[in-house]
């Protein structure tokens, strides 16, 4: 996976919005949206692009260097810009226009040239310096390596989300994604509904693992929703403050496991499982935002837009209609009702 596709993947899981991101990291939105389509005719010059690369995947908690990488194969720095700074031809075909220029005027604007060419090219040194240093702070086993090796993983179900030292390799099966070789790395999985797995990753060869991702229980379930829900109103102030009171009552909570009748009017919305769910009116209004407890129903007028992390844990029922499921497992959705 290339680094836009990376950058791109990891903001959806995080249900936000170039707006949002932008206004974060104080950077272009179009800049974000060119490095995400890696469209680089749109961005400024290589330094300043680079840069910008980092903020935004440390904003979106990716590891940078791995991206950097990315992004340094597709557009490398030319070595002879520098090279050509210290050729002996050159300092003596300067030398020798230092000579022809008459007057003291051209020779000033002879020196500025050279001092400002200097000056660039000690920047984007330093500047690059830096963004290694910071990364290989930030992340110390995801230092340069010259070798690479291949990881591939299945996992029952299929579908479930990799990463691997928090950077996302994609969902399984992953098949042959190459890494930087090297002796310890964190593997991550993670499904919506099942226990995460969580290990360590040798990567000094190629590996190849199959693992199977247990299902939570219900008490598993019910405590990572007081979890999220305990988190969810800790910011909710925040939330009042961009958002103008619900006028709908959230309420309908159902118990486990009971049938949810098609509401008299309005939709309703139901949760299988833990999935993060935002629902605006027609004008823009937040009438609900948070992760529901397992088993629970609400219902909200007619013509909202409902915005879910996990689809396939969400089911619909219109009124009068049949319930349907908003989409698949672990998919990103957004829809209008």
């Amino acid at each position: 996976m290339s680094f836009g596709n990376e950058l791109k993947a990891a903001r959806e899981a995080l249900s936000l919005s170039i707006q949002d991101v932008a206004g974060r990291i104080k950077i272009r939105g179009d800049y974000l949206r060119a490095l995400e389509a890696e469209d680089l005719k749109v961005l400024p010059e290589r330094t300043f692009t680079r840069a910008y690369l980092q903020t935004y995947a440390r904003e979106l908690g990716l590891d940078a260097l791995p991206l950097l990488r990315d992004f340094d194969r597709l557009l490398p720095q030319p070595p002879e810009q520098v090279n050509n700074l210290r050729r002996p031809d050159v300092q003596k075909n300067a030398a020798s226009s230092g000579r022809r220029t008459s007057g003291l005027l051209g020779g000033l604007l002879g020196g500025l040239l050279l001092l400002g060419v200097a000056g660039y090219f000690g920047y984007s040194a330093y500047l690059s310096r830096s963004t290694l240093s910071a990364s290989a702070q930030q992340n110390p086993m995801a230092l340069p390596s010259t070798r690479q090796v291949k990881f591939s993983l299945s996992s029952r179900p299929a579908g479930a989300r990799v990463y691997v030292d928090n950077r996302y390799l994609g969902l399984t099966p992953v098949q042959g994604f190459p890494l930087d070789a090297r002796a310890q790395a964190a593997l991550r999985v993670e499904y919506g509904g099942r226990q995460s797995y969580l290990s360590g990753l040798n990567l000094e060869a190629d590996r190849s693992l199959n693992i199977d991702l247990t299902l939570l229980t219900e008490a598993q379930l019910a405590a990572q929703a007081q979890a999220a829900q305990g988190r969810t109103t800790a910011s909710a102030p925040e939330v009042a403050q961009s958002a103008p009171t619900p006028s709908v009552p959230q309420s309908g909570t159902a118990t486990s496991g009971a049938a949810a009748p098609a509401p008299a009017s309005g939709v309703r919305l139901t949760w299988a499982g833990q999935s993060w769910t935002r629902v605006t009116a027609a004008g823009g209004a937040v009438l609900y935002q948070g992760i529901p407890a397992v088993g629970s129903s609400r219902d909200f007028p007619a013509g909202i837009t409902v915005r879910t992390g996990s689809a396939g844990l969400v089911t619909v029922t219109p009124s009068g209609g049949q319930p349907q499921k908003m989409g698949a497992v672990g998919q990103v959705v957004t829809r209008a009702f």
